[in-house]
């Protein structure tokens, strides 16, 4: 009567056993209780008949390697808009060729890798500095406004002015327009020196982009 009872027990152990596992794909016996993987008293993952390693094998099982998951970095550019098509002297509303090179700048803008995006205006040396820095903080509006209406996100772009700080060719121009002599009108050497001076008056646009690091083969 005791090894009945004891048989009973044993049978109606393995069947609440199998009732808590189901094999749910090709691969290992899956616990429908726990969701994991069923193991045996060894610690190893229990195998079903339909187990192809190859294509149904688990990581927690030592079958495959956890795929690496990618690594990043921060990658800084910047872009110089000058004002040879941006602004005319002593302007900073955008003229009309401005308008192509700015929506193919606002197009890259908005992809999602790009973080941060820096306007940053400036101007040539004549003026004052006070005149200056409030011209070069409307270039540097003018040009973030735009981008913004053209889809980049307004989180993302800061814009500012640094008046005529970082401006570089005042000496050589004016050496240049000296050279042109006594003979040549005060008019024209001021039309000269404007020109040569076109560089300084630009905006430049710096982007930080979060890029996959390269694997080294």
């Amino acid at each position: 009567m005791t090894k009945q009872i004891k048989l009973g027990a044993l049978i109606a152990a393995l069947v609440a056993s199998a009732g808590a596992m189901a094999h749910e794909k090709p691969g290992y016996t899956i616990s429908e209780q726990s969701r994991e993987v069923v193991r045996n008293s060894f610690g190893e993952c229990w195998e079903n008949t339909y187990l192809n390693k190859a294509t149904n094998g688990l990581v927690e099982c030592g079958d495959k390697v956890a795929d690496k998951q990618p690594e990043y970095e921060m990658v800084s550019e910047t872009v110089r808009l000058t004002s040879e098509f941006l602004f005319g002297f002593d302007k900073y509303n955008l003229r009309p060729e401005a308008v192509t090179t700015l929506d193919t700048l606002a197009s890259r803008l908005s992809q999602t890798n790009v973080q941060a995006v820096r306007v940053e205006g400036h101007t040539d040396f004549m003026g004052t500095d006070q005149y200056n820095q409030a011209l070069s903080e409307r270039r540097a509006n003018t040009v973030s406004n735009y981008l913004v209406s053209r889809g980049v996100p307004a989180s993302k772009i800061a814009a500012v002015g640094l008046g005529e700080s970082q401006q570089q060719l005042q000496a050589q121009c004016q050496a240049e327009v000296n050279k042109l002599g006594k003979k040549v009108s005060a008019a024209k050497k001021r039309a000269a020196l404007i020109a040569c001076i076109e560089p300084d008056r630009r905006v430049d646009v710096h982007i930080q982009t979060l890029v996959e690091k390269k694997v080294a083969q």
